[in-house]
């Protein structure tokens, strides 16, 4: 009798014991529970207000931040300035169209392109106009630079001459020229040929000081040019290129080898042809070759 209300005693004690340890146990639990989820509701909450800065507050109450991509002749405060952009308006109020159509209107870019990136950014993509020639126009008397793109189009008037070998281009008429202005379109080839050999091959402009238009009947048209360190001055067609180019260096040459009081080439109609200050008759010039060590040349 007494043994077994003894393990009964020590049942109770084991059992007690158990449950103790297991209420413990569960109260961790809880906390940890609570814990996290309170964790989870500070996240939220900030989750919410960084939702709130990034979809509302950065758009509407921020200065937008304008980004410029495709500039080398011009500075982002120059355009800034030129345009009157307002750099403290919000994103959420910025005109793209409007800014555009400024932009375009200057006349200094191919292309523009505004657009926003989310949230408080201004992304402006000019495409500069590069200068292919310099022609000379009369403004209230005064003679001033300007300055054309390989389109034919006037883009800047009395902004100086660029840097680099680009020549000037004369024989146009200007009549109160305005920036936008373009050239007929029987020139437009001209400017685009001295365009691509700037970009291939602008060495050959260092020699070339002055190219003429020298207009024909029916509206055609040859070239006069002048080289930058002769007294000669050369006839061509209205086909501008390296090969062309090439070829009148090396009549040049030849032309100083034979004469020296030369003081016209003519290199149209598929010959040869100079004319001396002495005798103002026109000699022809036959067999100058491009061909490697081959220039072949007799005078007739």
């Amino acid at each position: 009798m007494s043994d077994s209300l003894v393990f009964s005693e020590i049942d109770q004690f084991y059992s007690k014991k158990s449950n103790h340890k297991k209420t413990d146990a569960e109260k961790d639990s809880a906390v940890r529970t609570r814990i996290l989820k309170i964790l989870i509701a500070v996240l939220s909450c900030v989750l919410v207000v960084e939702a709130i800065l990034y979809l509302v507050v950065i758009p509407c109450a921020s200065s937008v931040q304008i980004v410029f991509t495709g500039l080398t002749q011009f500075q982002p405060e120059d355009i800034i300035n030129s345009t009157n952009i307002n750099v403290r308006q919000t994103w959420i109020n910025f005109d793209t169209a409007s800014i555009a159509s400024k932009l375009a209107a200057t006349q200094l870019f191919e292309s523009v392109k505004v657009e926003k990136s989310f949230p408080d950014k201004v992304i402006i993509t000019l495409s500069e106009r590069q200068c292919a020639a310099v022609a000379i126009a009369e403004i209230s008397g005064k003679s001033v630079p300007v300055q054309i793109d390989k389109n034919g189009v006037v883009y800047r008037i009395n902004a100086g001459t660029p840097t680099g070998n680009v020549p000037v281009l004369s024989g146009l008429s200007f009549e109160n020229p305005k920036v936008g202005m373009r050239l007929h379109g029987k020139l437009r080839p001209l400017v685009q040929q001295i365009s691509d050999i700037l970009i291939e091959k602008p060495v050959y402009f260092s020699a070339i000081s002055e190219i003429r238009i020298m207009p024909k009947e029916y509206g055609s048209y040859d070239l006069v040019l002048y080289p930058m360190h002769s007294k000669v001055r050369v006839l061509a067609d209205k086909t501008l290129n390296e090969e062309s180019l090439q070829y009148m260096m090396v009549v040049l040459d030849v032309i100083d080898s034979l004469e020296s009081d030369v003081y016209e080439v003519d290199l149209r109609h598929g010959s040869v042809s100079y004319r001396t200050r002495n005798s103002n008759e026109s000699k022809t010039l036959a067999g100058v070759s491009l061909g490697q060590n081959s220039l072949g040349v007799t005078g007739e």
